[in-house]
């Protein structure tokens, strides 16, 4: 999709960090923008924000773990603007602990549910449609922790890796069809985003007297990349029909170190062919 003036982009989890950076940077191609989020008050609150800075845009409150409200967003989307050219399965969750105490299955459910599941929904209520007019692009937020999973995050990393697989099944179906309608992996690192920053300030005014935790987070916010910047790299994938997006280098040279640890394995034990 090389021209997005005037189209219309749907972004779940929308109303802050990730994705209002994306609403943001689309916003700045001139699109009409759909925000989704669970948060009302923080909805209402990003909307605004867009539409004071001339952008036209409506917020839909969705929970993304239930199919019918994601049918509603569809329908509430299509009947504002006629039409949806890109779609931003954005929301996530994260929660339930390591593998040495017992599993909370029930927060892995939970899970699931906003970070796959919601995906699979939003791909049933906007694929056909944009399939049948010919045109679009779907952008998958995942996460770096999808390709190199750090412990104790619970169902956080195994839900990012099946959203980039589930986006790579997607991308090569939909390239074997020749189908007009492109796929984008996000798979960010740190963000600049409110919940990060409240944690380190919190730790700073000695709200949390830890000053390892300071130290960490000082370090993951001087990392971290504004939201906005990610949204435009996702635009720059979006008009060049890009697969991955990465918002730092340092995660490629994490993902040459999984398959250089691979090889070094088959080296030492062989394979069965």
């Amino acid at each position: 999709m090389k021209e997005l003036a005037g189209k219309v982009t749907v972004i779940t989890g929308g109303a802050r960090g990730v994705g209002l950076g994306l609403a943001r940077a689309f916003a700045e191609q001139r699109m009409r923008v759909v925000l989704a989020d669970v948060d009302e008050a923080a909805l209402r609150d990003a909307v605004a924000s867009l539409r004071a800075s001339g952008v036209e845009a409506m917020g839909v409150p969705t929970d993304v773990s239930d199919v019918d409200a994601i049918v509603r967003l569809r329908d509430a989307a299509f009947e504002r603007f006629g039409a949806v050219h890109v779609l931003c399965n954005n929301a996530s969750a994260g929660g339930g602990g390591g593998f040495c105490e017992p599993i909370d299955v029930a927060a892995w459910e939970s899970v699931m549910a906003t970070a796959v599941y919601s995906v699979l929904h939003g791909l049933n209520a906007f694929l056909p449609q944009m399939l049948e007019q010919g045109e679009g692009h779907i952008v998958n937020t995942s996460s770096r922790q999808g390709l190199v999973p750090a412990p104790i995050l619970g169902a956080y990393p195994p839900a990012k890796a099946a959203v980039i697989t589930l986006s790579e099944m997607l991308h090569a179906e939909l390239a074997e069809r020749a189908a007009p309608v492109g796929v984008t992996v996000l798979t960010p690192g740190g963000v600049r985003t409110e919940g990060i920053l409240a944690s380190l300030a919190a730790c700073e005014t000695g709200e949390r007297n830890d000053p390892a935790m300071q130290e960490f987070l000082a370090t993951r916010v001087a990392a971290a990349v504004d939201p906005l910047d990610l949204g435009r790299l996702v635009v720059r994938a979006v008009r060049a029909g890009v697969l991955y997006v990465n918002s730092h280098k340092e995660t490629l040279e994490w993902l040459r170190e999984r398959f250089d640890r691979m090889a070094r394995d088959a080296e030492r034990i062989g394979t069965v062919r």
